[in-house]
């Protein structure tokens, strides 16, 4: 048996390139437990090609694609998802349409969201857009009259807050005239790189014995209680102005309450 493992390990440790394991028993999580993980992930895919491998020891390995062509196949293959590493994602997306392994739900999720990517809703949605991309130039413009340097990473990310909050929750995050002092892109700074480590490990996120683990389950608490309170804001303006709220509209939240 020992045999067996040797030559289906090694078999395995020379299917795809990737980072040189360091330690038979950690494999390569020096590295991807690290929270610039991310940013090994860009220099891994210019090193090693489009398809690459690290290993969590010796009887587990991700093997990460950046290539567009090949994800596209994969994406629009009916695959069944790793019930186990989406588990590490749950804190996050509870049973949500991302991490939803049972095909039944999956399917009344996908159908009740349907109605949001409509023809006339996505139309009805480049207004907002126009209007968040404008503060996006003026912020743009700005930078250049005072010669500052401008983090264009956060920057999209601040845009996509904005809109977002405009199309799902119907509200203004004011996401980009916050910039870095936006609480919502600080709370995703806690959550994220933590969140990838659970994704590897989902006990970490079930038995949270680690300081970052319990500061990621506060930050994602705040966040739920936010998404709640836009929620409550944007029906309570609508109730206060004595404008019927068409419960029908274009706000994601609506289409997933009916």
């Amino acid at each position: 048996m020992m045999v067996r493992f040797t030559c289906v390990y090694i078999r395995a440790r020379h299917e795809f390139p990737g980072p040189p394991v360091k330690n038979f028993w950690t494999g390569n999580l020096d590295q991807t437990m690290a929270d610039n993980v991310h940013e090994k992930w860009l220099q891994w895919n210019r090193e090693y090609g489009h398809v690459f491998q690290t290993w969590n020891g010796p009887f587990s390995r991700v093997i990460y694609i950046g290539d567009p062509a090949m994800i596209t196949t994969i994406a629009n293959s009916n695959w069944p998802k790793s019930s186990a590493q989406y588990d590490g994602f749950r804190p996050l997306s509870g049973d949500a349409l991302f991490v939803q392994t049972n095909h039944e739900k999956w399917h009344i999720q996908r159908k009740r969201l349907a109605p949001a990517f409509q023809p006339q809703i996505i139309d009805a949605q480049y207004a907002g857009f126009a209007k968040h991309l404008n503060h996006y130039v003026e912020y743009l413009d700005i930078a250049a009259r005072d010669k500052t340097v401008v983090d264009f990473s956060s920057l999209h990310v601040l845009l996509s807050l904005d809109f977002i909050g405009d199309i799902a929750y119907g509200g203004d995050f004011h996401a980009l005239a916050h910039g870095s002092d936006c609480r919502i892109m600080q709370l995703f700074d806690i959550v994220l790189p933590e969140l990838m480590k659970c994704g590897l490990f989902p006990l970490r996120a079930k038995i949270p014995i680690l300081k970052r683990t319990r500061e990621m389950h506060r930050a994602i608490a705040e966040l739920r209680l936010m998404a709640e309170k836009a929620v409550e804001n944007v029906r309570h303006t609508n109730d206060a102005s004595h404008e019927k709220y068409n419960k029908s509209s274009n706000k994601i939240f609506e289409i997933l309450a009916k």
